[in-house]
């Protein structure tokens, strides 16, 4: 079994987006037209999700935090005043999508913001076609942008977390052009830069140029006197990191969620019974059979990136986007090997017409959103007026899930937590667990709060017990009740 340098054509026209394909691969308006239409059918449905309500509970108090940073004019004011029951010191490691999103719904609403959702959607999607596109024909690059994206999915939400899929993005194919022509981008370290401020995953660039750079070495593409420059590529992005407004500070952000990330249900280990770890094994699934059958094998850049994304995929299920991503390439390769015929250039009307049928979705997109997003989704939007009258100040015994509303909603109530865990302690965390799950002690833990109401569902048992405590129900509405202690002690 022979190994192939990443300097073989072959080779090349498998691993670069961009790179020619076989001369004898002549494209027809018949071989990619079929695909295309396909791959639009996909883009209208991902259009069809972006304009629906805002419904992940975490991009209100994006909003909120990205509000604080523009009327205070430093990153750092949120960090003492986020919450009264914030018990833990912590850094803003996506201060500008925050603020860009917050300043987008300053303009524009929620309308605004989804809106700038479907932006962000379709630039990712038309980022991974481009990678498959580049390995891959028409039919095999459809099919594996789609099932990248079902693969994506559990995370594809409007958060700062889509800035990273498409630094990701980016940065994968610089590296992979690096691995062609051993050619430094310099580039990249200015996008880290920017990636630092814009989500706290920024370090999965740099983590990716040394993986590719160790398969270099391994596959004697290069000496080690000739990595040296490639290396300080990735090296200089970690540096630079720690050059944004944030600070030093930023270099451990990594770690930070190593002690709350019990709390977090996508931080816990991902089910392969759901869709989108499920397709993202399948790529990897399909990477590892053609490899196993055919003669020639992988080399180490390729071993590497498959490794490095496997590992994303298993690690946790917020995680599962970044592996994904990575495979997506080396999965559109391997599913051309099965196609049988040699990969067809992407032509110019095929470009213009994916990029066309983008940009005519992203318009309907803006048309719609007025009227479907604008206002949010699986919040109790039917309270609004009742909290609005609360005292300002008061502490709201709240469900997670409605902390974020809640902070970027009425700011001048004080939930007992929300999604901004880094500002939370373990033991503030612990305890609001042991009270929603009722484990002894949960009422004095609940005095401790020194919360006057509560927003709990309505069918909890949480609900039920505070009852049993004499609180009152001040108003009811979508599932939820709005609760109020009792005048006297329990």
């Amino acid at each position: 079994m022979r190994s192939m340098s990443l300097h073989d054509p072959a080779v090349n026209s498998r691993l670069v987006p961009g790179a020619r394909p076989p001369d004898d691969a002549h494209p027809t308006s018949a071989s990619w037209l079929l695909p295309t239409m396909v791959l639009g059918f996909f883009i209208a449905s991902l259009a069809r999700q972006a304009a629906k309500p805002i419904s992940d509970f975490d991009t209100f108090w994006h909003i909120r935090l990205g509000d604080d940073i523009l009327a205070s004019r430093s990153v750092h004011a949120p960090t003492a005043s986020w919450s009264a029951l914030s018990d833990r010191p912590w850094v803003p490691t996506q201060w500008l999508t925050e603020v860009v999103v917050a300043g987008v719904h300053e303009v524009a609403g929620l309308p605004g913001v989804a809106f700038l959702f479907a932006t962000a959607l379709f630039a990712l999607t038309w980022l991974i076609h481009r990678l498959c596109r580049g390995r891959a024909g028409a039919t095999a690059a459809a099919m594996t942008t789609g099932l990248t994206v079902v693969a994506m999915s559990g995370s594809l939400s409007p958060r700062p977390h889509l800035a990273t899929y498409l630094l990701l993005a980016v940065t994968l194919i610089g590296w992979l052009r690096t691995a062609d022509d051993l050619r430094p981008r310099w580039w990249l370290v200015p996008l880290t830069w920017v990636w630092a401020m814009s989500h706290g995953m920024w370090f999965t660039g740099p983590l990716l140029g040394l993986v590719v750079i160790g398969g270099l070495v391994a596959d004697r593409r290069v000496t080690r006197a000739q990595a040296t420059p490639l290396m300080v590529v990735p090296l200089l992005s970690i540096v630079v990191a720690g050059l944004t407004p944030v600070g030093p500070a930023l270099w451990g952000t990594p770690f930070a969620v190593a002690g709350v990330g019990s709390f977090i249900t996508e931080w816990q280990a991902p089910s392969f019974r759901m869709v989108g770890p499920a397709a993202a094994m399948a790529l990897v699934a399909l990477v590892t059979l053609v490899w196993s059958r055919r003669q020639e094998r992988a080399s180490w850049v390729e071993i590497g990136v498959l490794l490095l994304g496997t590992a994303w995929i298993l690690l946790a299920a917020r995680t599962v986007a970044l592996g994904g991503l990575l495979v997506a390439p080396l999965a559109a390769s391997a599913l051309q090997t099965l196609v049988g015929r040699p990969r067809d250039v992407p032509s110019r009307a095929e470009r213009r017409v994916i990029a066309g049928w983008m940009l005519l979705c992203l318009a309907a997109v803006g048309l719609a959103v007025p009227s479907t997003a604008a206002t949010p989704a699986a919040v109790p939007t039917a309270l609004d007026a009742d909290l609005h009258d609360l005292p300002d100040g008061s502490v709201v015994l709240n469900s997670y899930q409605l902390g974020g509303w809640l902070r970027w909603a009425h700011p001048d109530l004080e939930p007992v937590v929300d999604g901004m865990t880094e500002a939370y302690s373990v033991d503030h965390l612990s305890d609001y667990q042991r009270v929603y799950a009722l484990m002894p002690g949960w009422h004095e833990i609940v005095e401790a709060y020194d919360a006057s109401y509560a927003l709990v569902e309505e069918q909890s048992p949480l609900a039920e017990a505070l009852r049993d405590k004499r609180w009152t129900t001040l108003a009811e509405a979508e599932g939820y009740l709005l609760l109020q202690r009792a005048a006297t002690p329990y």
